[in-house]
């Protein structure tokens, strides 16, 4: 008994020690579970390639006013292929199941309007969080849902759309040039512009364009000459390829930037001088170079005397009152009256509501207002300034009531040219147009039209020659050969109109009225 006394007291020190290390952890433990979730979390080092990549807010700045106000003018010049879509009476989607939600003429006008309105508010920053998804949306509805108008840059624009909607556009609190703003969207947009080289050079081996077969149909005036002058064509069709693959090397290289950004800019510059009608997408392809010019450049350029002095008035600007701002949606409104695209003027009257709603709702929660009010005066600018500049507004009236006419679909055709001649009056094409559609079912205002038609292109001979046609569909025969030998002193050189007053006069065959897309100056 004495021996087992013993041996427990020399067992108990152990024994005690044991239960105060039990009792030492639990009670880590216990403080360990009410330490706030900051302390027992060590941070983990983020990857730098992704989640680290940084650029400065003069760069995102910069990128944010170019892209999105590219975009916002591509949107306004698409129009024009508006009358190509729902006039055949079936469409064609990218994606299964989605035939049936293909836009028609004026869901596709009206979208392209709301779109360009929503990039260049995204471009001012305001409701970048909520307009940009939004925008995203409808161009990935406008492409994905019809073929009529497709092209694989448009996937590309779809792509980088959403990985905006990602990107950081916000300014930082106190935010100045050179602040570095993280965000892995536009690393990703860096390496998808480098897909995309490296896709386009796969897809140009091939012997047809490296022999420069292909590359001599695309390529004319001074720049084909210049190049016929030195390295040739076939060569030059090379170097694209070798350009391309270079530049999806490099394009999201950050030390490779010093290269990536003057090879780029050339090589895109050298595509705009072939004259490719793809659009502005060239014009996109080089503001998206704004992120890879070098860091130190722009911030260098924001810091210059002048750039200071416009980022104050831009400040004291964002700071206006709210019925400044409201003021400044009001003479948005007012000019959509002066623009002469379809569904203008509704269309602004309800953007106007939607940025007095912002305004209300901004200046609830003291935030600022100035640049609501900017951003919708200058987008209805945009409209605008874009209509005057081009001739978008015409094709879109002009291919409308070409489609619908070719399509015998004669009384949309008719309202179509009717708004052709009231838009454009000193245009003698809406006038033929129109007066061609009248006087085909005799009535006496299409002679008006065709009138007006003569006396704005008098060497040109339809207008003659569809009058002619008419008087000798009544009757009257002697005028009609009159009319008839007019459209030949109009142009000696039209064998039609000669055709037609031999007709008339019985020297060739009988009269036979001409056809009606003989001059089919309305085609899509």
């Amino acid at each position: 008994m004495a021996k087992q006394r013993q041996r427990s007291k020399q067992h108990a020190p152990a024994t005690d020690k044991r239960e105060a290390k039990v009792r030492a952890r639990r009670e880590a433990s216990r403080d360990a579970r009410r330490a706030p979730l900051a302390a027992r979390t060590a941070p983990a080092e983020q990857p730098r390639f992704w989640f680290g990549f940084e650029v400065t807010w003069a760069k995102l700045l910069l990128a944010r006013v170019v892209l999105f106000a590219l975009l916002a003018i591509d949107a306004v010049l698409s129009i024009r292929h508006a009358p190509r879509y729902g006039a055949g009476g079936f469409n064609v989607a990218h994606l299964p199941g989605l035939d049936a939600l293909g836009p028609t003429r004026a869901s596709y006008a009206i979208a392209q309007l709301v779109s360009a309105y929503l990039f260049v508010l995204v471009a001012f920053g305001v409701g970048t969080r909520y307009a940009l998804p939004v925008v995203t949306a409808i161009y990935a509805w406008l492409y994905f849902g019809s073929q009529l108008d497709s092209y694989q840059h448009h996937y590309l624009v779809v792509l980088l759309l959403l990985l905006a909607c990602f990107v950081p556009w916000q300014r930082p609190a106190d935010a100045t040039p050179a602040t570095p703003v993280r965000s892995w969207a536009v690393r990703l947009m860096l390496v998808q512009l480098g897909i995309m080289y490296l896709w386009a050079a796969i897809s140009k081996l091939d012997v047809a364009w490296l022999d420069g077969r292909t590359l001599h149909e695309q390529i004319t005036g001074s720049l084909r000459h210049a190049i016929d002058a030195t390295i040739g064509i076939t060569w030059t069709a090379r170097l694209v390829v070798v350009t391309e693959l270079v530049l999806a090397v490099i394009v999201w290289v950050r030390p490779a930037w010093i290269v990536a950004a003057p090879l780029g800019i050339a090589f895109h510059a050298g595509i705009l001088k072939t004259g490719l009608e793809i659009g502005l997408f060239a014009w996109l392809m080089l503001g998206l170079y704004v992120l890879v010019v070098p860091d130190r450049i722009w911030v260098w350029i924001a810091e210059t005397p002048p750039l200071r002095v416009l980022r104050a008035v831009l400040g004291r600007v964002a700071a206006a009152d709210s019925w400044i701002a409201l003021g400044l949606g009001a003479l948005g409104t007012a000019l959509a009256l002066a623009t002469r695209l379809h569904h203008a003027v509704a269309v602004a009257v309800g953007l106007a509501v939607f940025t007095a709603l912002i305004v209300v709702t901004a200046k609830r929660r003291g935030e600022r207002v100035g640049p609501v009010g900017i951003a919708h005066v200058v987008a209805i600018a945009v409209w605008l300034l874009v209509d005057r500049a081009s001739t978008v507004a015409f094709d879109y009236y002009n291919f409308w009531g070409g489609s619908q006419r070719r399509l015998g679909k004669v009384e949309t055709a008719e309202v179509a040219y009717r708004e052709l001649a009231e838009r454009f009056p000193d245009d003698a094409r809406g006038h033929y147009r129109l007066g061609e559609l009248l006087v085909r079912r005799n009535d006496l205002e299409g002679l008006g039209e065709l009138h007006e038609a003569q006396r704005l292109e008098p060497l040109q001979p339809r207008a003659y020659m569809a009058e002619a046609e008419y008087l000798a569909r009544t009757g009257k025969q002697a005028e009609a050969i009159a009319k008839a030998q007019e459209a030949t002193y109009a142009d000696p050189s039209s064998q039609a109109a000669r055709d037609l007053v031999d007709r008339l006069t019985g020297a060739g065959k009988p009269a036979t009225p001409a056809a009606a897309d003989d001059d089919p100056d309305d085609a899509p």
